[in-house]
């Protein structure tokens, strides 16, 4: 990962100085699929997951206030997605050095805290950290 896609480490908010995490932000890279309604699904890659929202990497176009269904595959088994429901709290184009495939990160706050996947995303953020695979 380049300097260049470094994303800030600090709590996702409205307004500067608003945290809106309830839970702890674990790294961990896996791969989702956003519903922006009308049927329409996207990839996307979590860069990050709390039990009360997620940054995601997409080509999927949101906007700030958007509806939007996840399904999140913290296990790598396409049967195996963890359903949730959020709002778009942040959409940015990220810069060209790093947005040839993922050109704009998103910012999710969900509907209802999605505490069953704490342990979950735990374990998978602490092997990819093991492995040397997040910084």
């Amino acid at each position: 990962m380049s300097d260049h896609d470094t994303e800030a480490a600090g709590p996702i908010s409205e307004a500067p100085g608003s945290d809106r995490r309830v839970g702890d932000r674990h790294l961990a890279c896996f791969p989702a699929h956003v519903d922006i309604g009308a049927g329409s699904k996207r990839s996307a890659v979590i860069r990050d997951l709390s039990v009360s929202g997620a940054l995601l990497l997409t080509r999927a176009r949101v906007k700030v206030g958007d509806e939007i269904k996840l399904s999140l595959y913290l296990s790598g088994d396409p049967t195996q997605g963890h359903e949730v429901k959020g709002r778009v709290v942040r959409d940015e184009r990220r810069s060209i050095e790093v947005s040839d495939i993922w050109p704009y990160a998103v910012a999710i706050q969900f509907d209802q805290p999605f505490r069953e996947i704490e342990p979950d995303v735990r374990a998978l953020a602490e092997r990819q950290a093991s492995l040397g695979l997040t910084k």
